[in-house]
């Protein structure tokens, strides 16, 4: 037979039906020879090339049964390699026969490579299907017909009570009495020895009886076919109250379950778990049947809920994670904050008991973030469960993305090797300025102050221990080396600055707990069109709207970019594909890296324009008005380089307002809490933008929001504690001391002089200047990242930058926009924040390097453009 003649090659190409051929085998059977058996594990299937096959099913009384018989053309085999279940026939050689065969990796390279060979295999499986069903429905024809026959030679009395009792698991001697008027249905079983082959007394009850499993299934269709649903449903729910009266209400559960009233059968549980203040004892079988129970009824009925999952935890049983999750999922509103700390706490129990110790602490920490809105109980927080578990996990799972990406960030893996060569570096950098003789005109004083400098650098960049404690180490070292006065090593904990960093601190922490932030973006979307370029334009004004309010980088990234996410699936974007690294990427540029523009988008702006001395502190406006260029070039470029990058995003699906409606609903009504704190939070901004006019000077403008969210409550001393970042407050405090001490010591004037021979080339101009600023810290954020990057490069380049005519602002500004650069993904905890806030499904890291070469060019771009505005207002010399 040639191959063109297959049905299962119609439509291929010659060349394609080669290919094919080469990789098929031959067999030869004779008449009468097996192919293979029924329950045969199958690996390959097979084509009739000439003679024919019968297949056989073997009957559960061992006789072989003809199925049918195969041809010339016909394939058989191909249902044990499309399911992975055994062969379900035998197939005979009927009479001398050729057959070509195809093996398991042959078969689903073509199925993968061929719709056509996809599409013949599904027709194929439907005439299967067919046929199955056909028979099947003639056999049961067949069975339903034998049965009437027999039963006609049955009372009429004993036919109703067959059928009433084959809907149920079995039927108590009560009922059958009292509901179905059979006086004894002992004395019946013994009158007609046929009605034994229908139903018998109950092993497991003997006051019961059961229908006979061979019979029940067409006893119940034909129930049906006499009486029609509704009459069997109000039989079911009779017999039910009929259980339950004879105090038998596990029967009336198994009477509900049999029938798939899966609600019914939950509610009576729920009744009676009740009515034992949830004693029903933990053995009892009714617990390990709730496992095939339909999740949603579980999750709404709390008792049932919450016994269920005290007997997971017994018996040790991990599908009780699984519903914990469900259940908080699902629909978190359903429970009050007392019952949503019960299911954190069965969570961690469970968590614990298989070893998961990192989610058993996350389910403890969101009790804990329950447990505190609880602390002052009133009719909205009890109320707001969903809310209190939407802001607890969101919390939780920006934690969860701030300790990957600081883990992802670090340069140099913490092991023993680098604890050694750090060390020994520590040694050689301390040991040798201690002895060398001094240099450029410092004093022995300056040259200990700079090898216990260089040694605090390799601490950081090592990562061996918190840079708060290696900063604190260092001042210590300063006053016991007598290098300068406690008061100047500690004179960073009593500038304005710092007390204006605890105070903007305290104040985000304040936003991040009451939410208000996650509300307003899901505002600013709902303001834009629903396809993807409108929710692009909603990302970048939601950004840029919100980048004043939290001083943190990485809190908004992981605020912004989950969102954006959520808004890709429902676009139908798939993973990492152009649309969701799109709004992915868009999110966590506007959201994060704008932050310089704005006084107060992060606290480092205030910490690096504190480290220069003598400055005189900015106001929030004239912060605002020295950027607003820098930030519209930098939007206008971001947002063409993603358009142009992420072009063709292949989407028709536009976003369902539903879908941002449903979110903002989760949240529900304002707050007490939302509603102080965003008044507080704009009264601030305002007072700080006319700071002209008022004079106030902007650490007491935060002092008096400050004052106004703790006596309002807001910020409860729980939240002082540990929503406030005080090991970045005592590191930014030697940070700010070093700066004077490092003026007093002469270090400035030595690393300007020293640094003034490599940077002359750039000193000529103040855009030559400002490039070789950005190259230098692209090139330091290699080595050193984050904060301690910001402080080395403001501290050695300002006196430079004062040389060459510019302005602190200015070099602080361009030193903020250069040091978050993420062309390497630990370059930046910003990007990795991003990536890992949701599990690196919004883009990949080629993706992310893509959008980091056009963030280093917008920088570039900005020096280019608005250095001519910096000259105008005075700025650059």
């Amino acid at each position: 037979m040639a191959v063109y003649d297959i049905d299962l090659f119609q439509g291929l190409s010659n060349l394609e039906m080669a290919k094919i051929l080469g990789k098929l085998g031959k067999i030869n059977l004779v008449a009468g020879e097996v192919l293979f058996q029924q329950g045969d594990v199958g690996d390959s299937m097979y084509i009739i090339d000439s003679g024919k096959i019968e297949l056989f099913s073997t009957t559960p009384d061992g006789e072989n049964q003809s199925l049918a018989i195969l041809e010339q053309g016909h394939t058989l085999g191909e249902m044990a390699l499309l399911t992975g279940e055994p062969r379900s026939a035998t197939a005979v050689a009927a009479d001398n026969t050729e057959l070509l065969v195809m093996d398991m990796i042959t078969f689903q390279a073509l199925i993968e490579e061929n719709t056509k060979i996809s599409t013949y295999f599904i027709r194929l499986l439907s005439q299967r299907l067919i046929q199955t069903n056909s028979r099947l429905q003639a056999s049961k024809e067949a069975k339903s017909k034998w049965i009437l026959q027999e039963m006609e030679h049955f009372p009429e009395r004993l036919v109703e009570c067959l059928l009433a009792c084959s809907v149920l698991p079995f039927v108590s001697k009560g009922i059958i009495q009292s509901e179905l008027g059979i006086a004894s249905p002992e004395l019946e079983l013994i009158n007609i020895p046929k009605l034994q082959g229908y139903i018998r007394v109950d092993p497991l009850n003997k006051d019961g009886f059961v229908i006979e499993p061979a019979v029940k299934s067409t006893l119940a269709e034909l129930y049906i076919t006499k009486y029609g649903y509704n009459k069997k449903k109000q039989w079911i729910g009779h017999a039910a109250e009929l259980f339950m009266a004879e105090g038998k209400w596990m029967a009336a559960v198994e009477v509900y379950e049999e029938n798939e009233e899966w609600e019914a059968a939950v509610d009576v549980l729920n009744q009676k778990l009740h009515e034992t203040m949830g004693s029903i004892p933990r053995e009892h079988e009714i617990y390990g049947r709730l496992d095939r129970y339909p999740d949603e009824l579980l999750c709404n009925r709390f008792i049932v809920l919450e016994s269920y999952l005290k007997y997971c935890i017994e018996q040790r049983r991990e599908i009780g994670i699984a519903k914990v999750e469900l259940a908080l999922e699902q629909n978190p509103s359903l429970y009050t904050p007392i019952q949503l700390v019960t299911l954190y706490e069965y969570g961690a129990e469970l968590c614990h008991n298989f070893d998961m110790r990192q989610k058993a602490l996350e389910y403890l920490q969101m009790a804990e973030a329950c447990m505190a809105s609880l602390a002052q109980p009133t009719n909205e927080s009890m109320q707001n469960g969903d809310r209190t578990y939407r802001l607890a996990k969101q919390k939780l799972d920006s934690e969860k993305s701030k300790q990957l990406a600081e883990n992802k960030s670090v340069f140099w893996k913490r092991n023993r090797f680098s604890g050694i060569i750090a060390i020994l570096l520590i040694i050689i950098s301390i040991s040798y300025f201690h002895y060398a003789p001094p240099f450029a005109g410092l004093s022995r004083e300056g040259m200990d102050f700079i090898g216990i400098g260089i040694a605090a650098v390799v601490l950081w960049i090592v990562n061996l221990i918190p840079d708060y404690i290696v900063a604190l180490f260092m001042a210590m070292f300063w006053v016991i080396g007598g290098l300068v006065k406690p008061e100047v090593a500690l004179s960073g904990y009593a500038t304005p600055t710092w007390l204006y960093m605890l105070f903007i601190l305290a104040i985000g922490a304040a936003i991040s707990k009451s939410g208000i932030l996650y509300r307003l973006s899901l505002h600013a979307l709902k303001r834009f069109p629903s396809h993807y370029r409108g929710q692009l334009w909603g990302i970048v004004v939601g950004g840029a709207v919100l980048n004043p309010l939290i001083p943190s980088s990485t809190a908004k990234t992981a605020l912004g970019v989950p969102i954006a996410q959520t808004l890709s699936e429902s676009m139908g974007f798939s993973a990492r594909s152009k649309g969701a690294a799109g709004l992915g990427l868009a999110a966590m540029v506007f959201y994060g890296f704008t932050a310089p523009f704005v006084l107060t988008g992060s606290y480092t702006n205030i910490m690096a324009y504190g480290l220069i001395p003598g400055t005189k502190q900015l106001s929030w406006i004239q912060w605002f008005l020295y950027a607003l260029p820098a930030f519209l070039v930098f939007a206008v470029g971001m947002l063409t380089f993603l358009l142009v990058l992420f072009r063709n995003t292949g989407s028709n699906k536009i976003v369902s307002q539903e879908v941002l409606d449903g979110q903002l609903q989760i949240l529900g009504k304002l707050t007490k809490e939302e509603r102080i704190t965003m008044l507080t939070v704009l009264s601030c901004i305002t007072l700080l933008i006319l700071q002209p006019f008022h004079g106030i000077d902007s650490t007491w403008v935060m002092l008096f929001g400050f004052a106004a969210l703790v006596l309002s409550n807001v910020l409860d001393a729980k939240t002082l504690k540990s929503g406030i970042d005080w090991p970045f407050l005592l590191f930014i405090g030697i940070a700010f001391s070093f700066a004077e001490a490092a003026k007093q010591l002469g270090i400035i004037e030595a690393m300007s002089s020293f640094l003034g021979d490599f940077m002359m080339p750039f000193m000529s101009s103040s855009t030559y200047f400002l490039l070789a600023v950005i190259f230098l810290s692209f090139m330091v954020t290699l080595i050193v990242r984050d904060d301690p990057a910001v402080i080395l490069l403001v501290i050695s380049m300002s006196p430079l930058a004062e040389k060459a005519g510019i302005h602190p602002w200015v070099l602080v500004f361009i030193i903020l926009l250069s040091t978050d650069p993420f062309f390497f993904p630990y370059q930046s905890p910003t990007y990795l924040t991003a990536y890992y806030s949701v599990e690196g499904k919004s883009f990949s890291h080629r993706q992310g390097q893509l959008v980091a070469l056009g963030y280093a060019l917008a920088v570039i771009l900005i020096v280019l453009l608005c250095v001519p505005y910096w000259e105008w207002l005075g700025l650059i010399n």
